[in-house]
């Protein structure tokens, strides 16, 4: 199998256009129930709808529309709400066999405002992603194994897990050490003492710009770069999410930057866990470095061009016929 991935598996309640600063001049303003768009008045939305959400689901979920094998490992509460991701995730082509359900709390889940501008809001509950601990881990190494590539994410959202990675990544490598490890974050994420321990046993770490500075304390990307190269192995890949701006990767021999793709921007959901998904594939594919980098960019622009974490996505071969 190409990738297995280890983490936040979430439920999303996507609502748009839903405008929260003009709910809350409402609110304000005051008003009858059910009248003038006032207190508890009924607002009118385009849409709701269920999705998934988190680095398993959206990563999977990408990664099998570009054609990868997949395999998500996690765990969701036994509710409606776990069901129904499992189901879009196994409708996607994504091995669930590695997921637990629990029924000692509720499958996470986020509630995900989109304004009109595309720029979205989040309202989460963590529900049972604390149970992703050390033994929940090392239950996915049979599974770990069989893939080229595990993803771990994201960093900052796995208070549990955290203090037992470095352990868990070394007892992986030792056992299975032609698996490549993967590393995704959050903004903002755990403190940099945290992740130090963790970055000589992975492969790729690729932080976004704003989690890059929190990480370093700098504000140039190739700054960040050089304060993180230290602590990651020889071969392995940093990257740099740069939005609008792109990315920066760097392999320790070269470091290269590639601009954004312009595009009508409907939802930015999901669109860094996405770029994170069209660099794997390059990595696996072995692409240039110059050239994962643009690959990884095209991902990221065609998930913003439709709303949620996947629609916009294209298959391998059209992709890379578009950088």
């Amino acid at each position: 199998m190409d990738f297995a991935l280890f983490g936040l598996i979430v439920a999303d309640v996507i609502a748009e256009p839903m405008e929260l600063r003009a709910a809350g001049r409402a609110r304000r303003g005051g008003g009858a129930r059910g009248g003038g768009g006032g207190a508890g008045a009924l607002r009118m939305l385009h849409s709701i709808r269920l999705t998934t959400g988190g680095n398993v689901c959206n990563v999977g979920i990408a990664l099998a529309k570009l054609g990868s094998s997949v395999s998500a490992c996690g765990m969701v509460g036994d509710d409606v709400l776990g069901r129904a991701v499992l189901e879009q995730l196994k409708a996607a082509g994504v091995n669930t066999d590695a997921v637990t359900r629990s029924d000692a709390d509720q499958t996470s889940a986020t509630i995900v405002a989109v304004p009109k501008g595309g720029e979205r809001t989040f309202f989460h509950t963590p529900g049972v992603t604390p149970r992703l601990d050390a033994s929940a881990f090392r239950a996915c190494f049979a599974t770990f194994h069989q893939c080229a590539w595990v993803q771990v994410g994201y960093f900052g959202l796995l208070p549990t897990l955290t203090p037992d990675l470095p352990e868990l990544l070394r007892e992986l490598k030792q056992t299975s050490p032609g698996t490549k490890v993967a590393l995704d974050t959050v903004d903002p994420p755990a403190p940099l003492n945290q992740l130090v321990p963790i970055l000589p046993y992975v492969d790729l770490f690729a932080p976004s710009r704003p989690e890059a500075e929190a990480l370093t304390g700098k504000v140039q990307p190739r700054a960040m770069a050089r304060a993180l190269r230290p602590h990651m192995p020889p071969g392995s890949v940093l990257g740099i999410k740069l939005d609008k701006d792109g990315c920066l990767l760097d392999d320790g021999n070269q470091t290269v930057t590639a601009p954004a793709y312009k595009c009508d921007v409907v939802d930015t959901t999901g669109a860094g866990d996405t770029w994170f998904a069209g660099l794997l594939v390059a990595l696996r594919k072995n692409m240039p470095l110059d050239q994962a980098a643009r690959f990884a960019n095209r991902v990221a622009a065609d998930c913003c061009t439709a709303f949620g974490a996947s629609a916009g996505l294209r298959s391998f071969e059209e992709t890379l016929a578009r950088i």
